[in-house]
């Protein structure tokens, strides 16, 4: 009985092995593709014309994706809206009589406002609707 199942466990633990075998092997294969095609991309020239080719990258204080996004001028969809938006309520703000802003402007700022809660990463940055009433506080927060 004790013989049988030396060979039970020997048995699994030699299938286990094969299967981590395969795994690694698959995973071998998955990078060798990727670096292949990045070499060959390289090779004819996709990396020539970048516009810090051969410059060290600047990273700031903070997380390193942040610091590379900065340094390639890239913002994000929910940045460059919520900028717009904040610029497009300081406008508002300048008219002299508030009452005055046509509704359609408000209910134009506030559709972008749904846009950017959908796309917006972090529910905790989602922002509220703007009003005539509440156009000051508002802008306060899209600043």
């Amino acid at each position: 009985m004790e013989l049988n199942d030396n060979r039970k466990e020997s048995m699994s633990s030699s299938e286990e092995n094969h299967k981590k075998d395969n795994e690694e092997r698959q995973m071998s294969t998955s990078n060798s593709l990727v670096e292949s095609a990045v070499g060959e991309f390289a090779r004819k020239g996709g990396f020539d014309d970048l516009r810090a080719k051969g410059k060290p990258i600047k990273i700031e204080d903070g997380d390193v994706l942040t610091g590379i996004m900065k340094n390639a001028n890239y913002q994000p969809a929910w940045i460059e809206l919520r900028k717009e938006i904040a610029a497009e309520i300081k406008r508002l703000l300048e008219c002299a009589d508030l009452n005055s802003i046509p509704e359609e402007e408000l209910e134009g700022i506030n559709q972008k406002i749904m846009k950017y809660n959908r796309i917006v990463p972090n529910q905790l940055l989602q922002k509220g609707l703007v009003s005539k009433i509440n156009l000051h506080t508002a802008y306060e927060k899209w600043e």
